[in-house]
């Protein structure tokens, strides 16, 4: 799944890192965060606390009110992430069961675990690229 389309946002495609930069700087708005959490099939609050994102915090904004650059940024990475695992998966399910399980190829952590971190997303993007093109991770 695309990440636009993980994001609720159908008419606009989000490939390149400049179109990732834009949307981080230019701010994602509640919904789109509601959107990743319904299409990645995890909770608003365990979305939030990848982010870093106060739920409370979240839960005042309106549905169109944006976030700022930095949250922006953190969830595009989730999403990206989710994108790209359920790409080689192919069903979110196992994708999601991978991403909870101890991954050796990662010093035994937990993928999921990573995703807090802009280092440990891009880690876990490496690895899932790994098991793309038949690497061993």
């Amino acid at each position: 799944m695309q990440v636009s389309a993980l994001l609720g946002q159908q008419k606009t495609r989000i490939f390149s890192p400049m179109d990732f930069y834009r949307y981080s700087q230019t701010g994602l708005t509640k919904r789109s965060v509601m959107n990743l959490s319904k299409n990645a099939d995890i909770s608003i609050s365990y979305l939030t606390n990848l982010a870093g994102i106060n739920i409370r915090t979240l839960q005042r904004k309106s549905e169109e009110e944006k976030l700022s650059a930095e949250n922006s940024e953190k969830i595009l990475q989730i999403a990206q992430v989710f994108s790209k695992g359920t790409e080689i998966f192919d069903l979110l399910a196992s994708f999601k069961e991978w991403l909870e399980t101890p991954n050796i190829s990662l010093d035994g952590a937990v993928p999921a675990k990573l995703l807090s971190s802009r280092y440990g997303s891009e880690m876990v993007l490496d690895c899932l690229g790994r098991i793309q093109y038949g690497v061993f991770s």
